[in-house]
């Protein structure tokens, strides 16, 4: 980035200032001096003074070109360069509802305060895949800590944004769904000195540690990552007085699907996120004998 005058003006008089080499006036005749009164004025409005201000203005001039020159240089190379999967979705969660792009598809953001910019940037989840050729790109936004669908008018927009940034000839398929439904039954072997027959913590501390456990794992697990029954399971033998939690079946549906698909293993979402309502969630609670 281009320096001020001011800048380059203190780097030269500074210079002139602890070096001895600049100091020709010394190789001078008496007489020689005395003709250059004006060259060796402290003045700020002295001869050599002048020079500096001149040499200055030169240098920052160059600066600026080669300013010019490197934001050119950028700019082409963003054009010739093949963009990742990884690209679009940093595009994707840089997008601004509401908010116009510049000519090179960047944010213009001057006189927006942060607060404003991070309440424009809706996408607050993405993840990009491809398949067969296209790229689907799943996102969602963000509630109360919840992930949520965009509501139409942001995902109309966004479908607008990615169609203005893509590279040509790339085919998208842009995914914003409601989150997809997981079904569980589960035997829970608990120790009923911690917890009671329905569950609940028999100190009164928590009604449904387990069911807060497994909605804690949903709510924080990464966006478009791949459930996992047996991780699923060691997060949930990590409960506070659940001895042993066997998931005895698990399936899942997504969009408008009625039947439910069971999971062998695992599974990766179809919306990019996942959630399970009370009443796909089946707990056989077993007591556990404490061993003597």
């Amino acid at each position: 980035m281009a320096r001020s005058i001011e800048q380059i003006q203190d780097s030269i008089l500074k210079e002139i200032a602890k070096s001895d080499k600049l100091n020709a006036l010394d190789q001078l005749t008496t007489n020689e001096k005395a003709s250059l009164v004006n060259l060796t004025s402290t003045s700020k409005v002295s001869i050599w003074r002048q020079f500096v201000f001149v040499v200055s203005i030169s240098f920052w001039t160059l600066e600026k070109f080669f300013d010019l020159l490197k934001k050119e240089v950028e700019y082409l190379l963003n054009l010739l360069k093949p963009h990742k999967p990884n690209w679009y979705r940093t595009k994707v969660l840089a997008f601004q509802f509401g908010h116009q792009l510049n000519e090179k598809d960047h944010y213009d953001n001057d006189g927006l305060t942060a607060l404003e910019i991070a309440q424009a940037k809706v996408v607050k989840y993405a993840a990009v895949v491809e398949i067969n050729s296209v790229l689907f790109i799943k996102v969602a936004g963000e509630n109360a800590g919840v992930r949520i669908k965009l509501p139409p008018e942001q995902e109309l927009s966004l479908l607008q944004y990615i169609k203005l940034v893509r590279d040509a000839g790339v085919r998208i398929k842009l995914v914003n769904r409601d989150a997809d439904l997981l079904k569980l039954e589960i035997d829970a072997y608990y120790n009923p000195l911690e917890l009671d027959a329905n569950g609940a913590r028999l100190d009164g501390t928590d009604n449904e540690p387990l069911q807060n456990g497994l909605r804690s794992y949903l709510k924080e697990f990464e966006f478009n990552g791949e459930l996992i029954l047996t991780k699923l399971t060691d997060q949930l033998q990590n409960v506070k007085g659940i001895e042993m939690p066997v998931v005895k079946s698990a399936s899942y549906k997504y969009g408008n699907q009625v039947a439910w698909t069971p999971i062998n293993e695992t599974y990766q979402s179809d919306a990019g996120h996942m959630k399970i309502n009370n009443e796909d969630l089946t707990i056989n609670w077993i007591a556990r004998d404490v061993p003597l």
